[in-house]
């Protein structure tokens, strides 16, 4: 039972290492630098990122929460649900739908609507929106890392 822990736990992390991290890259990195492109030009990128990375990304989201169930299950945790540590690992679980959905709800039409828009004044209006979303999903991401190391002190 311990290896099937240490395999769960390490899944979790790597998946949720890479959606935290390419969350981080997008609104830190990507879509800044797409930014000093004509309206046109931009929508044509992150046409083509959208295209790989959305898809991805959401499997990837999925398996991280199934895997951050899963390990606290394996774990023994439904007999601490009243505990800190319980109280804390039901909160990441909510946190880390609520983020998913926000994905999928806010940030993936927003995305899609850049793509399908065909004046420059939209795409530059859609690009702001994203930035804000970006902001709000980064946010969300920091509070939910702040509850995986606090589960690691046993809170």
């Amino acid at each position: 039972m311990l290896w099937v822990l240490i395999a769960l736990q390490w899944l979790h992390i790597l998946a949720g290492i890479f959606w935290f991290g390419s969350a981080l890259t997008v609104h830190i990195i990507a879509f800044p630098a797409f930014r000093k492109f004509p309206p046109e030009t931009r929508r044509a990128i992150i046409e083509a990122f959208a295209a790989r990375y959305g898809r991805l990304v959401g499997a990837v989201a999925g398996l991280t929460i199934l895997l951050g169930i899963l390990r606290g299950l394996v774990g023994g945790v439904q007999n601490v649900l009243t505990s800190p540590y319980g109280l804390t690992w039901l909160a990441a679980i909510i946190l880390a739908v609520a983020i998913a959905a926000f994905e999928g709800a806010r940030l993936s039409p927003a995305v899609g609507k850049l793509i399908a828009a065909g004046e420059s004044e939209q795409i530059l209006a859609l690009d702001e929106r994203l930035a804000l979303y970006g902001k709000i999903e980064l946010s969300g991401f920091l509070v939910l890392f702040s509850l995986m190391i606090a589960m690691r002190f046993g809170y």
